[in-house]
């Protein structure tokens, strides 16, 4: 006589990417603008320090070289971390 109270069944969420695969990319899409970045904020320093003390153009060079050397380690570093959790992933 009583009416069954019966609730609809919930449809599950639609399955979203996890947050770990934006990440990557954006690591990913990140390195190429690191050398090229690096190089432009040691350049510029040495520009306006050589203005300073007038000494152009030896700062300029060596905070160049700085720059270069900066970029290179922080692109290593970056390609060996990548590396390590693509290494990681693929164990999953």
């Amino acid at each position: 006589m009583g009416a069954e109270n019966t609730m609809p069944e919930a449809q599950p969420a639609p399955r979203r990417p996890r947050r770990g695969k934006y990440q990557k990319l954006a690591e990913l899409s990140s390195i190429g603008l690191v050398l090229p970045s690096s190089i432009v904020v040691g350049m510029v320093f040495g520009y306006f320090l050589d203005k300073l003390f007038g000494t152009h153009p030896w700062l300029l060079g060596i905070f160049t070289v700085l720059g270069i050397a900066s970029g290179l380690l922080t692109l290593v570093s970056s390609l060996k971390r990548i590396g390590v959790e693509k290494d990681n992933d693929d164990e999953s």
